[in-house]
């Protein structure tokens, strides 16, 4: 009985040990937001830092940041089991139809969902922008989807009405500039990114902002609620967002389904329903003979 009892202290040290090494071991919070509200890449690493350093203070996590300027790259750390967490562009969730679990949602100024429009540097109608060229942040591979349909809404399809050479360019704040710059003729972007320059075109629906989102598998419930947590806490997180609040994987969804091409159909009308009543069908009605007024039609010859 002896040994037995001992075996099993032994096994419990030895959990309790290894669960010490699990809590103690460091995660990695990687950024891939392109279209976010940053100045800069160094706000963006900036931000990306704060947040790791809000996780180790608040959820007791040691945590490290790291930045990813192309999608393949971020695709391959965490095919790697490099990256534990991530906050993710809003856009690249939707074009990947969300393929992780969604934790959270980045507020710029108090809002999940900004507001877009199409931006230029002169024009001052959206037709004035035909074969000019439009500034494009590189997302992913469905980017025309998300102009044509999602900001369009289908009306109009960006490859063949503007020209046909875009200019691409890396994050949100790089393609405003190339506008601002006379490199581009015009750009889609967050409200807030577009001063100094004319608004052409308002977008009909909100694009939600980044999301925090847990892209490894297998990682114990416990960690990613303490993580979860300390994300929500984070009010003052930096440049370019103010804040985080709990989400789902509904906003994104909703914006994957409005990048799928639009089919017009004629809205049938339905007739209105017009009663005759008995009496006029089968009673003729009493025809009274008359002539029409014929002077009008004669020429009187002058005297």
């Amino acid at each position: 009985m002896r040994r037995i009892v001992l075996a099993a202290l032994l096994v419990a040290a030895a959990g309790a040990m290894s669960d010490a090494r699990a809590a103690d071991k460091p995660i990695t919070i990687a950024i891939f937001a392109p279209n976010a509200p940053f100045q800069s890449g160094g706000d963006r690493f900036t931000f990306i830092n704060r947040l790791a350093q809000q996780v180790t203070s608040a959820a007791g996590v040691p945590a490290t940041a790291k930045a990813f300027a192309r999608a393949s790259d971020l695709e391959a750390a965490i095919r790697n089991k490099q990256v534990e967490f991530a906050v993710l562009d809003g856009v690249y969730l939707a074009e990947r139809g969300v393929p992780y679990t969604v934790l959270a949602t980045a507020t710029s100024g108090g809002d999940v969902a900004p507001r877009w429009a199409l931006f230029a540097s002169s024009a001052a109608h959206v037709d004035e922008l035909q074969g000019k060229k439009l500034s494009v942040s590189s997302t992913g591979g469905r980017d025309a989807d998300f102009l044509s349909n999602a900001l369009f809404d289908g009306e109009v399809q960006v490859q063949r009405f503007f020209a046909a050479q875009e200019a691409k360019a890396p994050e949100m704040s790089a393609a405003v500039a190339a506008v601002s710059l006379h490199k581009a003729d015009a750009v889609f972007a967050p409200e807030s990114m577009g001063k100094g320059l004319h608004k052409v075109f308002d977008v009909r629906e909100r694009v939600p902002n980044a999301a925090f989102c847990e892209v490894a598998s297998g990682l114990a419930p416990d960690l990613v609620n303490k993580v979860k947590t300390a994300v929500l806490s984070h009010g003052a997180v930096g440049p370019g967002f103010d804040g985080w609040r709990a989400s789902s994987a509904e906003p994104y969804r909703a914006l994957a389904g409005r990048m799928g091409a639009r089919t017009r159909r004629p809205v049938m009308v339905e007739p209105e329903v017009v009663r005759i009543e008995d009496q006029d069908v089968l009673v003729p009605p009493a025809l009274e003979p008359g002539l029409p007024e014929l002077k009008a039609l004669y020429w009187q010859p002058s005297p």
